[in-house]
């Protein structure tokens, strides 16, 4: 790694390996596995993203700190390519549709569902795409910045780190509690409610400093934060169906484009033109409502053709 486009093109295959480890096969298999409680199920799986970044982080630390990048990067490699022989070995399709164990009507009932093209011809995969693109914004333009942002509003660098750790924890609550209310309300209110939750706590944390705020804004921002990682592949699944899931939200997946390109340029922007990330997270809040909205203007689509 020598040259800037290696870090491109770096960027660009570990893009390829979040979509297709963490944002596409766990919408599929719990779909198929678990349909009748699949947003608790998910909500459940989809911690797992927290408590990775809860333990992996530290090693990573120290791999740098002892040995260098390299050595780092390598370790992370060697982990994927063993989840991915365990995933192989392991994660197969239930026997309800892989073998047709049970009866026809219930193999036909789990995979309905709507084709690519049928989907793109309705406004709710618009509203979906436009609100998934807002809630991305959460992981480029505020994550990142959370633990910079409270050292820049006098919190000490060892209480920035605890409280980031608090975010986190707190995420993994988010998504088992929001794949909860998803089961009973329905994934759509779910969202609306979380993009709003997100958008008054990303103006909250504005004003994080160090004392008591730090501890009710930081990790409310993560349990509303954290939910948004579930919440994106139910509503798909309850909007058009658990068959074509994967061909959906892989053309769903290339609006992260936009927040993924946006969302540091609006904070870099804010921080070198005020200091701050306060602006970038006004910004951000603005973007999680109009997601809200777009949601809460369509009308509800069913998953069965």
């Amino acid at each position: 790694m020598t040259e800037l486009w290696h870090w491109y093109f770096l960027s660009v295959v570990q893009s390829f390996s979040i979509v297709g480890a963490a944002m596409l096969p766990p919408g599929k298999l719990v779909g198929l596995w678990f349909p009748e409680n699949r947003g608790r199920v998910i909500g459940i799986t989809a911690m797992g993203n927290n408590f990775g970044g809860m333990v992996i982080q530290p090693i990573i630390a120290f791999l740098v700190t002892v040995y260098n990048w390299r050595i780092a990067y390598a370790v992370v490699g060697a982990l994927g390519i063993l989840v991915s022989i365990y995933s192989y070995l392991i994660v197969k399709n239930p026997d309800t549709v892989s073998k047709g164990v049970v009866e026809p009507e219930k193999k036909a009932e789990i995979l309905t569902g709507f084709t690519l093209k049928e989907a793109i011809r309705t406004k709710t995969f618009y509203a979906i795409t436009f609100a998934i693109l807002c809630g991305t914004f959460t992981y480029s333009s505020l994550l990142p910045q959370v633990s910079s942002h409270l050292i820049i509003n006098g919190v000490r660098e060892s209480t920035a780190s605890i409280a980031v750790s608090l975010f986190a924890a707190c995420g993994m609550v988010g998504k088992f509690i929001f794949g909860n209310l998803s089961d009973k309300y329905g994934p759509r209110m779910a969202l609306v409610l979380d993009l709003c939750g997100q958008a008054i706590f990303a103006s909250l944390l504005i004003y994080a400093g160090d004392g008591l705020p730090v501890w009710v804004i930081v990790p409310a921002m993560g349990f509303f934060l954290g939910a948004f990682g579930a919440l994106y592949q139910l509503i798909v699944i309850d909007a058009f169906g658990v068959k074509h899931f994967g061909t959906i939200m892989g053309v769903i997946a290339i609006s992260n484009a936009v927040p993924s390109f946006l969302g540091p340029i609006i904070a870099g922007m804010s921080f070198d033109a005020t200091g701050s990330y306060a602006v970038a997270f006004v910004i951000t809040s603005i973007i999680f409502v109009l997601g809200a909205v777009s949601l809460k203007l369509t009308s509800e689509s069913s998953a069965k053709i």
